[in-house]
């Protein structure tokens, strides 16, 4: 460790304290550094005189150069081996100095790192302190991140996402809250490109996220640490458990069958279900869901029946299935996608399998259903996060702008991503919103939002709870069930 050549081979702890402030003068600050560096660790021989008052002295000069350099400087001066001088001075005013340039993603990346590496330090308070000023500091209630996949293979789905979001932006403006803005990141269709965006999104103080499509925990660990709250558009139950910055806003499985629990256990007072399923892991995730749900409602499962779903002929299971139970049932839910129901509903009917309801998921709400089982599909029940032709005032009003805009029909994904910009700019510009901490609290409250996708409320861990659409066919159409 080089030592300035004005100083002796032999100097004593007040020689290189006065040496060192020399140089801190000039302006040589790392030179001092060192300086103080040889300093401090003469105070840890035995029996080196007056050590407390000179470590006192010494910590202190380190702090007031540490204030006067840039973080990455600190950084990089921390990672000289075999330094005496303690690491937390040099992870405090990295994290400090990051705060002071208004560089608020490294600061709350450094800050957050050193109340998990030294819970007990005395700066705890005052670092908690200044981590809650910045986060109020770096809040902009006018702009939100947007994380989509513009580009690679799933590029189709950002881009009928951002069709929903420019309409909600132009909806806010109308309703009072203006001069909004987002700032687009292309996740390119990769969840780890994904998180590249959010360190991106935070140096750039967004006040929340909105997406990703294909989540990770990586991005959602990022999100979290920089105390940004993310809403990703995921149907997996799991994301918002990442952090308690985290939500979704999607429909899933659970959802769905517990909107038609509800409505056949209740509304229609059926007892008997049965479900027939395709061995793979749509159908096996929908399947157990739907047990669960059953049982919730303390109903009855007579039979839960599998198929193979690479093949056409689905006659051996429809058999099983009418052995098993004589369709002593009152209603069969099948999950699987349409283009297998317009396969497996002709077939039911040939094995004189009927007089039931059927139940349907999402999958099933597509104009080939009506096309190509028009004398098969009556009795269906559907559940779906969006219905174009909803009587929901919200609904209609979306259903409309969208194609007096596009000259197309939304979708369910046009709709999520119209109804989710709205819920962060609607909650994060009410009076008392001044941070993230606080967005997130609101969010995870008494906060009730009635959009295009119906009513959503999110529980304490984010994850969101909704009032999805139950579909009919009549005369050959999709039509709204009214509750």
């Amino acid at each position: 460790m080089p030592i300035h050549k004005t100083v002796p081979q032999q100097a004593t702890v007040p020689e290189l304290i006065n040496q060192a402030r020399i140089l801190s003068d000039q302006g040589v600050v790392q030179d001092a550094l060192l300086l103080y560096n040889h300093a401090f660790n003469l105070t840890q021989r035995p029996g080196a005189g007056h050590d407390a008052v000179f470590k006192t002295i010494i910590l202190d000069d380190i702090e007031k150069n540490l204030s006067k350099i840039e973080p990455e400087e600190i950084q990089k001066f921390s990672r000289i081996k075999h330094l005496s001088i303690p690491q937390d001075i040099f992870d405090y005013w990295a994290g400090y100095t990051f705060a002071q340039r208004e560089d608020f993603t490294n600061a709350a990346n450094v800050l957050n790192a050193f109340l998990e590496k030294y819970p007990d330090h005395p700066k705890t308070e005052q670092v908690k302190e200044l981590l809650a000023g910045m986060g109020t500091m770096a809040f902009n209630k006018k702009k939100i991140g947007v994380i989509l996949p513009m580009s690679g293979k799933y590029k189709l789905y950002g881009q009928q996402a951002m069709k929903g979001i420019e309409l909600a932006l132009a909806r806010l403006s109308e309703s009072g809250i203006k001069d909004l803005s987002i700032e687009v990141k292309d996740s390119m269709s990769d969840s780890a490109q994904a998180a590249k965006c959010v360190d991106q999104l935070g140096k750039n103080n967004v006040f929340s996220i909105l997406g990703p499509i294909l989540v990770s925990r990586q991005a959602a660990d990022k999100a979290q640490a920089l105390g940004i709250p993310m809403m990703a558009l995921t149907q997996k139950i799991q994301f918002p458990q990442y952090g308690d910055y985290i939500f979704s806003n999607f429909i899933t499985p659970e959802m769905q069958v517990q909107a038609l629990g509800s409505y056949v256990f209740h509304e229609l007072g059926l007892r008997r279900m049965a479900v027939l399923y395709p061995d793979d892991k749509y159908g096996n995730r929908y399947m157990q869901a739907f047990g669960q749900m059953v049982e919730q409602f303390d109903g009855q499962l007579t039979a839960t029946q599998v198929y193979d779903g690479s093949k056409t002929d689905f006659s051996d299971s429809i058999k099983k299935l009418i052995r098993d139970t004589g369709l002593n049932f009152q209603a069969l839910f099948i999950p699987d996608s349409v283009s297998r129901i317009n396969l497996i509903l002709p077939q039911l009917v040939y094995h004189d399998a009927k007089h039931f309801t059927l139940l349907g998921t999402n999958l099933w709400h597509r104009d080939s259903l009506l096309k190509e089982t028009r004398r098969y599909n009556s009795n269906a029940i559907i559940c779906d996060g969006y219905f174009s032709g909803s009587a929901n005032p919200a609904t209609a009003r979306f259903d409309k702008t969208f194609q007096d805009l596009y000259q197309e029909r939304p979708g369910f994904l046009e709709a999520i991503a119209y109804d989710t910009t709205q819920i962060l700019f609607t909650a994060a510009n009410a009076d008392d919103v001044n941070s993230g901490k606080q967005l997130k609290a609101v969010l995870q409250g008494q906060f009730i939002f009635d959009g295009a996708t119906g009513r959503t409320r999110f529980d304490e861990t984010g994850t969101p709870h909704k009032a999805l659409f139950l579909i009919t066919i009549k005369d050959n159409q999709f039509m709204e069930i009214n509750r």
